[in-house]
């Protein structure tokens, strides 16, 4: 019990992203995932830095948040379950007629 009550607790962090620091409150539950999102951005800006040295960070930024809207939209599509849903219902009618044809013969 205590120990949801300090993950439901809010606490202050520091991240540093495209050599900006952003003081953030969030869920003590969240730290880890709110690091590792700032150091998969960094990530990200230190390729496109290296591979297009000329541009700027406006421009890395922008594509980092297109890559990762990208995946987002990606990832969503993989989980729509509506599909094998629908065809779940699809069967489990069919499978229902022919019980209730057998019970009729």
């Amino acid at each position: 019990m205590i120990q949801e009550m300090e993950q439901d607790e809010k606490m202050r962090i520091n991240l540093t992203i495209a050599d900006v620091k952003y003081p953030i409150t969030i869920f003590r539950k969240d730290e880890a995932m709110y690091r590792e999102a700032a150091r998969l951005v960094n990530e990200k800006l230190n390729k496109y830095r290296s591979h297009r040295p000329e541009g700027s960070n406006m421009n890395y930024m922008t594509m980092i948040a297109f890559e990762f809207a990208f995946r987002n939209l990606s990832l969503e599509d993989r989980n729509d379950t509506q599909p094998y849903k629908t065809k779940l219902d699809e069967l489990t009618r069919e499978i229902e007629a022919r019980f209730q044809e057998e019970e009729q013969d």
